[in-house]
């Protein structure tokens, strides 16, 4: 049986960070807390990031990085039918709700300290330019605000990953570990995002 290399430690300190300091905010953990869970000697973050505020910023650029990359993909190429598009929302919704599930921790962070990923701008600028071009072409409505809907897009997503834990004390619907109920809330919400809710 192969036995698996352990992470290496500038990893192990950032999964621990974004762990801790999503559930106890970046003033409710300490170095030392955040060293004792990645199983590392107490200079690690101070080695790897420089100073706990270091670390928290590296959190945020995994956050940057990572998150965004397999959905700002999918918006390389403008639709050429509206099946197309259509069918292009549907992959860019649930790959984003996918990697926000995957990062969850790293995305309570940024939320809880209130930080800028440098990509989320950008996803957004993203997510509205491809929404501009499928209205160009016929496939949106005219007078849709797209700033609008890629706000209220990411707002959806970042609240119910966010309050999922609440969400399944409260419905009992486990968004982060049911396969099932994800893929009814994505075409739940992408029917009403794409439909209304008006007969």
């Amino acid at each position: 049986m192969t036995e698996v290399a352990p992470s290496p430690p500038k990893d192990r300190l950032l999964t621990s960070g974004a762990h801790l300091m999503a559930e106890r905010g970046f003033d409710g953990v300490s170095v030392r807390e955040i060293c004792a869970d990645a199983g590392t000697s107490n200079n690690m973050v101070h080695h790897y990031f420089g100073t706990k505020q270091g670390l928290l910023d590296a959190i945020v650029d995994e956050f940057s990085t990572e998150v965004f990359a397999i959905p700002m993909r999918l918006m390389d190429k403008e639709p050429r039918s509206k099946e197309e598009f259509l069918s292009i929302i549907e992959l860019l919704f649930e790959t984003t709700l996918e990697a926000f599930i995957e990062h969850r921790s790293v995305m309570m962070v940024v939320v809880r300290e209130q930080a800028d990923p440098a990509a989320l701008p950008q996803y957004m600028k993203h997510v509205a330019a491809f929404l501009e071009q499928a209205k160009a072409r016929g496939y949106v409505r005219g007078e849709v605000d797209t700033d609008m809907i890629t706000g209220f897009f990411l707002d959806r997503i970042l609240n119910q990953v966010q309050f999922a834990p609440w969400i399944q004390r409260v419905y009992g619907t486990d968004l982060l570990s049911d396969p099932g109920y994800r893929q009814q809330w994505c075409e739940s919400n992408l029917d009403v995002l794409l439909n209304g809710i008006a007969s």
